[in-house]
């Protein structure tokens, strides 16, 4: 909240994957609503955002950018 209200970019959704796998994850749990089973959407939910992560970590992956804004600075 404070981000939006100085009109910064959240953290979470500049640096690293964060914001990414859990969209992953997320979209995987709308399959439980399609028709999956509850246990084995929300395990390859978990999976899938677990996975995203550690390769982010892993090889060092970072959210893209906006344009015009420089991640260095």
């Amino acid at each position: 909240m404070r981000d939006v209200l100085i009109g910064r970019i959240p953290v979470v959704l500049r640096s690293e994957l964060y914001a990414i796998p859990a969209l992953a994850g997320a979209l995987v749990v709308i399959a439980e609503q399609l028709g999956a089973s509850d246990l084995p959407a929300a395990v390859g939910a978990a999976a899938l955002c677990f996975g995203i992560r550690m390769l982010g970590v892993r090889f060092d992956l970072h959210a893209p950018a906006p344009p015009g804004n420089d991640r260095d600075a």
